[in-house]
């Protein structure tokens, strides 16, 4: 693995009497009496394995950070749902009895108490249900948690309105998608925020031991880097798991002790993982928190359906297909066609000053580009023209002059000081309001509003046989390489980047891409 030992941010738990390293060698103690370091000496020359591991086992450890803080979760959960509750109705009938004359909340009718009945049985079958998908008890990255709490109460929404329907009694429309969607929000900021408070206070972190040496430990200690909301961190690495289990008197519990870890995250390639039954099974039997990533590069980690089988330890993944199913495609077409119009009736001031600007030179304000589509298909990419009429002509003659451009030029097909580009150009590029006229091209049903970057046909070479990849979605205005540095990530990379999205395609991730996008847009990271 090329990851290094220094690499790796040293630990960042406050020791406690559960996680203190035992005490190996007490001779490095003044206090201690001669005659106890003459029997430090001799013990460690007769009996090196048990002077760096004691005999004694050690008291279990499941650390408070890892189990007992997500618990307050919920209360926060039933805190949120309370205050959505109250301030949706309180909302809702304002609104009310402002334009109908209708009276706000009162508990004493025996309509609003009833009312306040559905909500509180509903509310707990929210709250069992967190509990069964684990949100008091794992800690879980960002958006899948998010994802969870988003649909949950969606289904909430839609239970809660059948049963006032059903009741056929009079009630708030406005208040009942109000006080869901609020109580989501809610739940959502309270967490991210407990989180964040935790984190200040240095009792979020969970010292965490990495067991591998390859590839795929190199991706899990990526992976845990980019969410910072789980909060392990990764302290120490064992590389050779087989040496070091023996070493340890196959104790789990020894290891974590030396490493002063809480947390243990296996991570080996197939060969490793396979020969690594006994000490897995041992880490099970001393109840040691802990995860294990399976090898499962260039394959789909969403699409992956799980079926297990009675009594045997085996389990089946198999592939969805994702996107190339109807009704995933008829979803995500109609997501587009409903952000994009949404999208073009918010901006339509900004589209007709940004066009404005642009034919102030005496060119068209609208520059077509003959990209890479769905199934191979080729379109025109509409833009805002950024660049100068000539631009081709520009681009040959400064290609040409400058050796250093062409070279950047054939290995990126993008220059950071391009010749071509005009001073409006240039603001629109920085600020991404040069690709508003694609909404229009989404709308055609030649692009996305989420998906891979659109090439052109002389980049199709790069993709090599991932290019099949590509052709199977149509291309989007934004997508995982503008919302992960965009020009300062390698090509290679944005590659990667949009096969990974393909094989793990589902309509949160466009969600989350697309909230994402807004940020790096207002910052203009790797623009240009």
């Amino acid at each position: 693995m090329t990851m290094h030992q220094s690499s790796i941010v040293r630990s960042q738990v406050r020791p406690t009497a559960s996680n203190r390293r035992p005490l190996a060698d007490k001779a490095s103690f003044k206090p201690y009496a001669e005659a106890e370091l003459n029997l430090e000496k001799i013990l460690s020359e007769t009996q090196a394995l048990e002077s760096e591991f004691p005999q004694a086992p050690l008291p279990l450890r499941v650390p408070s950070n890892i189990a007992g803080q997500l618990r307050w979760y919920m209360l926060l959960d039933v805190a949120a749902l309370v205050l959505a509750f109250f301030a949706s109705w309180w909302f809702a009938t304002l609104i009310n009895g402002h334009f109908f004359n209708r009276s706000l909340i009162n508990l004493a009718s025996s309509e609003d108490l009833q009312r306040v009945l559905q909500y509180f049985v509903i509310s707990c079958a929210v709250i069992f249900n967190f509990e069964r998908n684990g949100h008091y008890k794992l800690r879980k990255p960002f958006w899948l948690e998010a994802k969870n709490i988003v649909e949950t109460l969606g289904i909430a929404m839609l239970v809660d309105g059948f049963v006032q329907f059903a009741s056929k009694k009079d009630f708030s429309r406005l208040g009942l998608v109000l006080g869901w969607a609020f109580a989501a929000l809610v739940i959502i900021a309270a967490r991210a925020t407990f989180r964040a408070v935790m984190r200040y206070r240095h009792r979020w972190q969970v010292s965490t031991l990495l067991v591998g040496d390859g590839a795929m430990a190199e991706d899990a200690y990526l992976a845990i880097k980019s969410e910072p909301s789980l909060g392990y961190v990764v302290t120490a690495q064992v590389n050779d798991l087989p040496r070091t289990f023996e070493e340890a008197g196959k104790s789990w519990e020894n290891i974590c002790a030396r490493h002063n870890a809480d947390y243990v995250l296996i991570a080996l390639d197939g060969l490793e993982l396979a020969n690594a039954e006994e000490p897995i099974a041992q880490l099970m039997r001393e109840g040691i928190p802990f995860s294990v990533s399976p090898p499962m590069r260039h394959m789909p980690v969403l699409g992956m359906m799980p079926q297990y089988f009675f009594s045997h330890d085996v389990m089946l993944l198999t592939y969805n297909k994702g996107l190339e199913q109807p009704l995933q495609r008829f979803t995500k077409r109609c997501f587009d066609i409903v952000a994009a119009s949404l999208a073009l009736i918010l901006v339509s001031p900004l589209f007709l000053i940004a066009a404005l600007l642009v034919k102030r030179d005496g060119g068209p304000a609208f520059y077509g580009h003959k990209r890479i589509g769905f199934n191979g298909t080729t379109f025109s990419c509409l833009k805002f023209r950024s660049m100068v009429v000539n631009g081709d002509e520009a681009l040959r003659n400064h290609l040409a002059n400058n050796p250093e451009a062409s070279a950047e030029w054939h290995r990126e097909w993008k220059l950071r000081k391009d010749p071509r580009v005009t001073r409006v150009g240039a603001f629109l590029r920085r600020s991404s309001l040069d690709e508003l006229p694609q909404l229009l091209n989404v709308l055609r049903g030649e692009m996305s509003m989420v998906g891979p970057r659109p090439i052109v046909v002389a980049e199709a070479d790069k993709y090599h046989s991932d290019i099949a990849y590509y052709c199977r979605v149509r291309p989007g205005i934004t997508g995982l390489w503008q919302v992960s540095g965009r020009n300062d990530v390698s090509y290679a990379k944005r590659v990667q980047m949009d096969a990974w999205y393909v094989r793990n395609w589902s309509l949160w991730h466009d969600v989350a891409i697309l909230c994402k996008t807004f940020p790096v847009i207002l910052s203009r990271a790797g623009a240009y």
